[in-house]
């Protein structure tokens, strides 16, 4: 891979034919604030940033810019949004007078160039040194000087020259070529819904053309009478109109001509003001993001699964598709907020293989449910990419997701969608057994209970081994020895992670456990795991101290194995509880600090309870309900809440629940691994 930095003019950088898009595009999140100031940075000519292209053959790929090139092209295409832009950052009425929009303009900016300078060199100059020295340095580069503002001059006219839109939405320069009255047809005047309406950006280019056209045969300024005959070559004039319309030019001539210079200084300051690009070639996905990262810290950070979707590999299309899966891909693009495109490609089957994963809150979440309408999970498209390369490249690291490129055995017009159906159908034969309706039940997915690896390890595992057995379906004793196999790789799992041993690069420790599956479905031993329970009840494990994120998976995983259910409530959430308050512990020298986060205090509540109990004792709780639930979820009768209420019982407490744990860990997993 190789890279030039260079300048480019923002026209050549808007113009650009060659420069496309990347499939997937992050819905647009920049503010009218973040627009405007970008607007005063190209037009006081500031840096405006840098952008990072990357180039195949003879196709460019914007891979991190696209907010900042869609600010800039709007600015150049529409005035109006400029004014909008405008009028929310300077807050001005749309009613105000011209006097008091150029005020505003004036004290808004000089006091955003003005902390910007402060911020951005804070600490950096001496006290005893200025920049300049003289009287005459400081007039030349100060905010008011004529150089200076001049750029920002030509921003403010084009505020001006919008400013005061009437209730039909026209603005004051729209109406200043408002000329439907005159000619039948304007070609920046489409009709739509039935009445004329002036299309901005049409009427602008409409201007940019009128000027080439005068330039071709005469120099200086357009003049009225040229003007005049544009339109009358251009348009058919309505009978009995062509003097009015005359009239009409000639008394608001001064105003057009203005306009005429606005668009035409916009115009060269686009041309004048650079950006700079980065232009890689044949970049990997993995080097663009470090790239990306290292030039733009302070962005959204580029995942590699965004950056495939600007190769052209993975743009092939790709076609008899169901309709369902068609269904989920057009879904995607509107949460994106962009239309979806005419054909459907290689990247659109993993990005939405997720999204068609049956049995949502068991592996995967509800990712529609859990975020805002309108928005995508970025770890929904990534998590589709990674199971995609996991089963057909053993790994799910950037470099095994590129690798899909070079696997010749994947057929992407079948083998995707077939993976679909027969993840959903391995998942049916899990839901079977009670162990995985009840784990789906509490609304607790295994990628928010372990994280989102380990949750890919087991369900590659558990596709791998449902393969290796022929695909099992019905009642059987391949079935049953599948679920029992599961179950077995379920608990493994929890292990692993309470005891910190699936720790360290989880991309090559997935990669060697998909290598050696069949050693994955091997049980832990019985004396590992009262070993654990033992010590974590104490609070601590191999010497560190345990957490309530460490212990969360082992709580939930000792209720699936005594069959505890949750509350019987819709969509209920649930939290993991102090028995003994935290704060009844914190700086309490009677009791080991350890305690607080111990398996011995620690119990799932749903959210409703959990906010009852807050902070009380268990003595200090009245609700008859939540007594019944604390005594469902610990272990603990009511007529021994006054003797755990006291920190002075601590040892008791432990005691009674490393039994309570050690009973669920020994005689309820024996049957359960067994059966």
């Amino acid at each position: 891979m190789s890279y030039v930095i260079e300048p480019m003019t923002l026209l050549s950088f808007l113009d650009e034919s060659n420069m496309k898009l990347p499939r997937f595009q992050r819905r647009a999140t920049w503010t009218s604030k973040q627009n405007f100031e970008l607007c005063i940075s190209v037009f006081q000519e500031y840096p405006i940033g840098v952008v990072i292209v990357n180039k195949e053959k003879s196709t460019s790929w914007l891979l991190d810019g696209r907010q900042r090139r869609n600010a800039l092209s709007l600015m150049r295409r529409n005035p109006i949004d400029i004014y909008l832009w405008a009028q929310s950052y300077l807050k001005f009425n749309k009613t105000a007078d011209t006097s008091e929009v150029t005020d505003v303009f004036w004290a808004k900016i000089a006091k955003y160039l003005q902390t910007d300078t402060v911020e951005n060199n804070e600490g950096t100059e001496n006290e005893e040194t200025s920049l300049y020295e003289g009287e005459e340095d400081l007039t030349e580069h100060s905010f008011n000087a004529e150089t200076q503002r001049k750029g920002l001059n030509t921003l403010l006219d084009i505020i001006k020259m919008v400013h005061q839109i009437d209730k039909k939405g026209i603005s004051s320069w729209e109406r200043q070529f408002d000329y439907s009255d005159y000619f039948s047809k304007l070609k920046y005047a489409p009709y739509k819904n039935g009445e004329r309406k002036i299309d901005p950006i049409s009427l602008r280019e409409f201007i940019i053309q009128l000027q080439k056209d005068y330039n071709k045969e005469y120099e200086g300024a357009i003049t009225k009478e040229f003007f005049i005959d544009y339109y009358f070559t251009l348009y058919d004039i309505k009978d009995g109109f062509k003097n009015s319309f005359k009239e009409k030019v000639d008394t608001h001539w001064k105003d057009i001509e203005h306009c005429f210079d606005v668009i035409k200084r916009t115009e060269q300051v686009f041309a004048d003001t650079r950006i700079g690009v980065i232009h890689l070639n044949n970049a990997s996905p993995l080097d663009a993001q470090l790239i990306f990262s290292m030039t733009n810290s302070g962005g959204t950070q580029l995942r590699a699964e965004e950056l495939l979707s600007a190769k052209p590999f993975w743009n092939i299309p790709v076609g008899n598709l169901q309709s369902d899966v068609i269904t989920k891909i057009n879904e995607l693009y509107h949460k994106l907020d962009i239309p979806t495109p005419s054909q459907i490609v290689r990247w659109d089957l993993p990005a939405t293989l997720i999204s068609r994963v049956d049995y949502d809150n068991l592996i995967f979440e509800n990712y529609n449910a859990s975020k805002k309408k309108g928005t995508v999970s970025m770890d929904e498209i990534t998590l589709g990419f990674k199971l995609v390369s996991s089963i057909y490249n053993s790994g799910m690291s950037a470099r095994h997701v590129a690798e899909l490129e070079t696997n010749k055995e994947l057929n992407w017009e079948k083998d995707i969608n077939e993976l679909a159906e027969e993840i959903n159908n391995m998942i049916s034969v899990l839901m079977h057994k009670g162990f995985f309706r009840n784990l789906q039940s509490w609304n607790m997915p295994i990628t928010k209970l372990l994280g989102n690896a380990i949750a890919l390890e087991f369900l590659t595992i558990s596709y791998l081994n449902w393969k290796d057995k022929d695909s099992p379906m019905i009642s059987s004793n391949a079935v049953k020895t599948f679920q029992r196999e599961s179950i077995i790789l379920f608990d493994r799992l929890v292990y692993e992670y309470a005891t910190r041993s699936w720790r360290g690069s989880g991309d090559s420790k997935m990669s060697n456990d998909i290598k050696d599956w069949k050693n994955r479905i091997r049980p832990v031993s019985k004396s590992e795991w009262s070993e654990f329970i033992k010590e974590s009840c104490s609070g601590e494990y191999n010497g560190a101290a345990t957490t309530v994120k460490l212990l969360k998976p082992t709580l939930y995983y000792s209720y699936l194995l005594s069959n505890r259910t949750p509350e019987n409530i819709v969509d209920i959430k649930h939290e993991v509880d102090h028995i003994i308050p935290k704060e009844k512990l914190n700086n309490n020298p009677m009791v080991n600090k350890n305690f607080k986060d111990s398996l011995s205090n620690l119990a799932v509540l749903s959210s409703i309870n959990n906010n009852s109990k807050k902070s009380k004792a268990l003595n200090e709780i009245t609700d008859a309900w939540l007594k019944n639930m604390i005594k469902t979820y610990t272990g603990i009768d009511e007529k021994d809440f006054d003797k755990f209420s006291d920190v002075s019982n601590i040892d008791s407490l432990v005691k009674k629940r490393t039994k309570f744990f050690q009973s669920i860990f020994d005689a309820d997993r024996d049957n359960l691994l067994s059966n």
